[in-house]
């Protein structure tokens, strides 16, 4: 498959998930707290500076951004799917967000603003779903001024990924398919494609930036109220889950849904479902 049609792929399955991302944002941004917090502490912004998010989604960590730099400040969220725009600039102006903006962009590199525009710069679980990452590291080397940093989070090992396994497991007793979750192929974007801190210490490397760090913890990934809850999470807002539930009929689905439920009531009978996963935040400084 050619980049461009592997490009268009990840835009599509976004586009399906941003409903669900909108729908559930405080289940994502809610558990998302502790990282993105940790983000904002490592790439340091000041009062007053500008600081570009890129896979924004439906807007973290902009809004923790937003705090940090203050009124005369500027924090601006890019991302390839105009429906997680849409949602992430609805939220803000419902909570009265003026010193953010959000704007759709044709790729992961093509940013659309002028170089060394922005002071800071961040990407949270976004860089492994890219089809070329490197160049977006690269991209948002030339948008920072020197002395700038960029903070990148993605997900760690698969096997201390909570959520995801417990998705690949029930899916996996009921159909015969290739596993949602592969081993981490830097080659192939997906959840787990840039799970070394090696990997994503090189495309910094490349892309002109100097000490270059990388820091692993546990964190919270998604949250919800109940085992029902989770599972409307799980079927509205992931892309490559949505197409799978798309492809077969209402009985397996509906037997899925069952089969997860009383796994995860059994994995957390005291109500509140919280999934955890190892998280790499990667950092860098453009020199200068």
């Amino acid at each position: 498959m050619s980049v461009a049609a592997l490009r268009a792929d990840k835009r599509e399955e976004w586009q399906l998930s941003a409903v669900g991302w909108v729908k559930y944002r405080a289940n994502f941004a809610d558990a998302a707290v502790p990282s993105a917090r940790r983000m904002v502490e490592l790439v340091r912004p000041r009062a007053g500076d500008r600081v570009v998010d890129l896979a924004c989604g439906v807007g973290v960590p902009v809004a923790q951004l937003a705090e940090a730099v203050g009124p005369t400040g500027f924090v601006l969220g890019l991302d390839i799917s105009a429906d997680m725009v849409a949602g992430a600039r609805a939220w803000a102006d419902a909570h009265g967000l003026t010193t953010v903006d959000f704007r759709e962009v044709p790729s992961e590199y093509e940013l659309g603003v002028p170089a060394g525009s922005f002071d800071a710069a961040t990407c949270r679980a976004g860089l492994q779903y890219m089809v070329e990452p490197g160049r977006a590291v690269a991209a948002l080397h030339e948008a920072l001024r020197p002395g700038g940093r960029l903070v990148a989070m993605t997900v760690g090992s698969p096997q201390r990924c909570t959520s995801l396994r417990l998705l690949e497991d029930v899916v996996a007793r009921h159909i015969d398919m290739p596993t949602l979750i592969p081993d981490p192929d830097p080659d192939v974007p997906g959840t787990v494609s840039l799970s070394e801190p090696a990997e994503l210490e090189a495309l910094y490397t490349a892309a002109g930036f100097v000490e270059v760090m990388t820091e692993v913890a546990d964190h919270p990934i998604v949250g919800a109220g109940s085992a029902e809850e989770y599972w409307d999470v799980c079927e509205q807002a992931a892309g490559p889950f949505i197409l799978l539930l798309r492809s077969i009929g209402p009985d397996l689905r509906a037997a899925i849904r069952a089969d997860a439920i009383a796994e995860l009531r059994s994995a957390f009978p005291d109500g509140p479902v919280v999934m955890t996963g190892e998280t790499l935040i990667t950092t860098g400084v453009r020199a200068g």
